[in-house]
């Protein structure tokens, strides 16, 4: 399997939840009785994602926490619109990536390749990679909208016990 195919194949499971992955065995969280997702496999997988970038994927630790978290029925809606509304245009651009970064690295071994073709490439590159972080971003911009000051401080915690670094 390409990188490309199972990079493709990740943020499919991760984000596809209107194909629903149903309740049914422990780790997946029904929402109002709605589709679900397996959250502790779509941590294990954003977490080779965010490699592609610097702003960690949160959405996974809050869902897989929501109960921790005291979230409600309407901040649990408002995650998941923002879900529906960006995820499509989310899997795009970072399939994009991909493409563009086997690209580069195919290109780059070629001597008939130019410095200036390659910094075009890269150009492109970091250009969607700035488009990946405004939806991620957006989702950080929603998470603190929905929380209140008590689920921020939760949170908080939660990253420092799951390995994030905070001042």
């Amino acid at each position: 399997m390409s990188a490309s195919s199972t990079f493709f194949t990740l943020v499919v499971l991760y984000f596809s939840l209107s194909s629903g992955i149903f309740a049914t065995e422990e780790g997946k969280y029904p929402v109002n009785g709605e589709d679900s997702i397996d959250w502790n496999l779509a941590q294990k997988r954003v977490s080779m994602l965010s490699q592609m970038g610097f702003h960690p994927f949160l959405m996974p630790l809050i869902m897989k926490n929501r109960d921790l978290l005291n979230l409600s029925k309407k901040q649990i809606k408002a995650f998941m619109d923002w879900r529906n509304k960006y995820r499509v245009p989310l899997i795009h651009a970072m399939n994009q990536i991909i493409n563009e970064r086997t690209t580069f690295q195919r290109i780059a071994l070629s001597p008939e390749t130019s410095e200036e073709v390659l910094l075009a490439k890269q150009e492109e590159i970091f250009r969607l990679h700035k488009k990946v972080l405004r939806y991620q971003l957006s989702c950080r911009r929603n998470i603190l909208d929905t929380f209140t000051p008590e689920q921020w401080d939760d949170f908080r915690f939660l990253l420092i016990e799951n390995g994030y670094e905070l001042d």
